[in-house]
C-alpha cells in the first residue's frame, strides 16, 4: 500500500500534463491521455516498491525477494508508437524528467546502437568469451531506466544483434520506455533475413506493454503554421522569420545525431524530435548519395535547409546532388523550410542539369505551400 503523500507524489505526471493543457501549451488528445496514465503506473511501480536491505537503487527496488518483479502488469516498460508529431516524445521527456534517479538514460535509439557496436568491437579485442553479456553487464551497472527515442531498425547488423541485446536488457531487470513510429510487427519490414529478426518482435511483445499514440494530429506540423516556408535573402525580415519559425518547434532545446549506416556517416549538429536544421553546405556540397537522403528522411521529418547558394554552370555536381535531396524529400513528405538566396526559379538557371532542375523548382514551389503542409 502507497502511503498518500508519497502517491501525490506519484501522481505529478498526470498533473504535469493537465497543467499544460490548461495553460494552452497542448490540447486535450485521448490518446496521450491513456499513454501518459500507463507512463504513471509505470513511474507509481519504480517509486513505490519497498528497498532490499542490500541496496537501495532502482534497480533492486524492482525486485522481491524471489527474484521476481513486482510490477503489475507484469512488463518491463512500455513501447509507444504512433504517427510523426503525435507528442511521444514529449510525454516520454515528461516521465523521464519524474524519475528521481542518477542511474537512468534517454538517448536516441540509433545512437545507442552506433555505441553499442563500437563498445563491442573493444571488448572483442580483448577476447571476451559472451561480448554482449559483458556489455550488457556494464550497461545495467550505470542504468536502471532506459528511455529509447525513435525506435526503428533499417540496418541489417542491427536487425541481427538485438534480440540477444534486449534479452540481456530485460534479464538484468531494467525498465524500458521507447518511443516509434511503428508497430513492433512493422519494424524491419521486407529487411533482409526477417525470418531471423521475428524472435526479437515477439520478445518486445513479451516484455513491453505496447501503447499506440495516434489520433491522426501531426502537433509538430501545427506549430509550423505558416502561409509559405520558403524565404528569400531580399525579403525582409526573411531570416528572422526562418529563425522564428525554428524557435517554435524547440521544447528543450537540440542535441547532435550521428546517422550511421554501412560505414557512412552523415552528422546533424541541430536534431531536435524528428526535426532537423542543416545548412546547404552540409548536405550538398559534401560526397553524398541517395542512401544518405534516404537515411536523413529515416529520421527527419521536418527539415530547416538554411544557406541555399545561386549555383553557377559550374557547379553541376552540387546542383545535381540538391535536385536528389528535394525528389527524396518530397516522396518521403518530408516537412521542408527553406531560407536561401533567391526564388527557386533563379537558383541554377544555366547549367548542365537545367532541364531536371525544372523538377526541383516545381516540387520546391509546391513544398512551401499551405496544401504540402496538409500532406506533410
Amino acid at each position: 500500500m502507497v502511503k498518500g503523500g508519497v502517491r501525490q507524489f506519484i501522481m505529478d505526471l498526470i498533473k504535469q500534463y493537465s497543467e499544460l493543457i490548461t495553460r494552452g501549451n497542448l490540447e486535450p488528445d485521448r490518446s496521450q491521455e491513456i499513454a501518459i496514465s500507463e507512463l504513471n503506473i509505470v513511474r507509481e511501480e519504480l517509486l513505490s516498491v519497498k528497498p532490499t536491505q542490500k541496496s537501495n537503487n532502482l534497480l533492486s527496488r524492482l525486485f522481491t525477494g524471489n527474484g521476481k518483479k513486482t510490477m503489475k502488469h507484469n512488463k518491463s516498460g512500455l513501447y509507444l508508437f504512433g504517427g510523426v508529431g503525435s507528442g511521444k516524445s514529449m510525454m516520454m521527456d515528461l516521465f523521464f524528467a519524474s524519475i528521481n534517479s542518477s542511474k537512468k538514460r534517454r538517448v536516441h535509439f540509433h545512437a545507442f546502437m552506433y555505441e553499442f557496436h563500437e563498445n563491442m568491437k573493444k571488448i572483442r579485442q580483448i577476447r571476451k568469451k559472451d561480448p554482449v553479456h559483458t556489455l550488457c553487464k556494464g550497461i545495467s551497472k550505470q542504468a536502471d531506466l532506459l528511455c529509447f527515442d525513435e525506435f526503428q531498425i533499417t540496418d541489417i547488423t542491427d536487425a541481427m544483434i538485438v534480440g540477444r541485446l534486449f534479452k540481456e536488457i530485460f534479464s538484468a531487470g531494467m525498465t524500458v520506455i521507447t518511443t516509434s513510429n511503428f508497430h513492433p510487427e512493422e519494424l524491419y519490414k521486407d529487411g533482409l533475413n526477417r525470418g531471423l529478426f521475428l524472435p526479437f518482435i515477439h520478445l518486445l511483445m513479451d516484455n513491453l506493454k505496447i501503447v499506440e499514440v495516434d489520433n491522426q494530429v501531426d502537433y509538430r506540423n501545427k506549430k509550423l503554421r505558416t502561409e509559405d516556408s520558403y524565404f528569400c535573402e531580399k525579403q525582409v525580415a526573411a531570416e528572422m522569420k526562418f529563425n522564428q519559425i525554428w524557435d517554435e518547434i524547440l521544447d528543450n532545446g537540440t542535441e547532435e545525431l550521428v546517422i550511421h549506416y554501412q560505414g557512412r556517416e552523415l552528422l546533424l549538429k541541430n536534431y531536435v524530435n524528428g526535426a532537423c536544421r542543416i545548412s546547404f553546405q552540409e548536405l550538398c556540397e559534401q560526397p553524398l548519395g541517395a542512401v544518405d537522403y534516404l537515411n536523413l528522411c529515416n529520421h527527419v521529418k521536418v527539415l530547416f535547409l538554411e544557406r541555399i547558394p545561386i549555383l553557377s554552370k559550374f557547379q553541376n555536381d552540387i546542383a545535381r546532388r540538391f535536385i536528389l535531396l528535394i525528389d527524396t524529400l518530397y516522396e518521403a513528405k518530408v516537412r521542408l523550410i527553406c531560407y536561401a538566396a533567391v526564388e527557386p526559379e533563379s537558383l541554377y538557371s544555366n547549367g548542365r542539369f537545367k532541364k531536371d532542375f525544372a523538377r526541383t523548382v516545381s516540387r520546391l514551389n509546391e513544398m512551401r505551400g499551405n496544401d504540402w503542409h496538409k500532406k506533410a
